[in-house]
């Protein structure tokens, strides 16, 4: 089969090949991939970035996948071929005492598809059975890609409580600013979404398109263009989904006394900001790091009923096509690009 993976340790040492269809141990499952969705994180392993010396080519990339099951190792008891399902992406050992309370993500030795071991970014994928999710019959397989990112937005925005007139302000309008801004308003916030000068091509008319007021920091007065949004009123709670350290220093000082900041972003260099602010304010610091089980749960509930639409968000491209995907995600020329077989 073909698959797009990294096959070396330098920058961009990454293609398309012709490897072996893979086979299903005892608790596996083996797929037949509708998408997978390019990351930040494929990014930053195809681009060998600080901070993913981790990553061991050769691997094929991807863990943001769902596909059908057409085959089963012989210890698999709760899915069967025919079924449609999204892959957690963050897998736990399923054994430590973190794992058995359900946070898989924070797991000591947690493992992510596409960069520990093969990925989606292929016509087939071999997953552990423990890590699925099924997918409702309602919700297109393809757009099955967007549960991951959807999951973590969703296990984001679950570090508070969000009511109806709620002032919330995003921080880094690409996938999962996008879908934290939207879980926000299906709970009765307001919400403005903020983006600097790269995001003014694609990702910033898109938040307009769906509903958001939208801010360009790099030429629009922030203060403003707030006091315009809440007429007056400071934020309730700022969502730092950029990984700009400009923005979370902004988010500490604009955030009213007794706010909340929930902060989703990575971030690639460190920084100093003065704590006693925060202190002084009383706000309520939450961090947030990918998701587990219930939260791909949650995510799909959405999709079934229509909450979220994916479609606008979405940009296909063929899986021959992965070096193209790859390069227009880099650009900031699509939202989320889903290579498809």
């Amino acid at each position: 089969m073909v698959a797009f993976g990294k096959y070396g340790p330098q920058p961009v040492e990454a293609e398309l090949r012709d490897i072996a269809r893979p086979d299903p141990g005892e608790k596996d499952v083996l797929l037949s991939l509708a998408g997978c969705g390019v990351c930040g994180s494929d990014l930053h392993a195809y681009r060998a970035a600080a901070g993913y010396e981790w990553v061991k080519p050769p691997v094929t990339l991807g863990h943001e996948f769902a596909g059908t099951i057409v085959g089963t190792g012989g210890a698999v008891r709760h899915f069967k071929e025919g079924d449609r399902v999204a892959v957690v992406g963050i897998q736990g050992c399923g054994h430590c005492a973190t794992c058995r309370a359900g946070d898989t993500n924070m797991c000591l030795d947690r493992k992510v598809i596409g960069l520990n071991m093969d990925g989606g970014m292929a016509a087939y994928a071999v997953v552990d059975a423990a890590y699925l999710v099924p997918i409702p019959d309602s919700v297109d397989l393809v757009m099955g890609a967007l549960v991951e990112p959807i999951s973590v937005a969703a296990h984001a925005m679950s570090k508070t409580v969000i009511r109806p007139g709620n002032r919330v302000v995003v921080s880094g309008p690409g996938p999962i600013g996008l879908f934290c801004g939207l879980i926000a308003t299906l709970s009765g916030a307001r919400v403005v979404m903020l983006g600097a000068g790269a995001d003014a091509e694609t990702r910033l008319p898109l938040a307009r398109q769906l509903g958001f007021d939208v801010v360009n920091v790099a030429s629009d007065p922030l203060n403003a263009a707030l006091n315009t949004a809440f007429s007056g009123a400071a934020p309730d709670l700022w969502v730092e989904a950029s990984g700009s350290p400009q923005a979370f220093t902004t988010a500490i000082e604009k955030v009213r006394r007794g706010g909340c900041l929930v902060i989703v972003g990575m971030y690639s260099q460190s920084f100093e900001w003065m704590p006693t602010v925060a202190v002084r304010a009383g706000l309520s610091l939450h961090f947030s790091y990918a998701s587990v089980s219930r939260d791909y749960h949650f995510a799909l509930n959405l999709m079934a009923e229509g909450a979220i639409d994916t479609a606008p968000l979405a940009n296909i491209f063929p899986l021959a096509e992965a070096e193209a995907a790859f390069q227009a995600a880099l650009s900031g020329q699509t939202i989320k690009p889903v290579l498809v077989p």
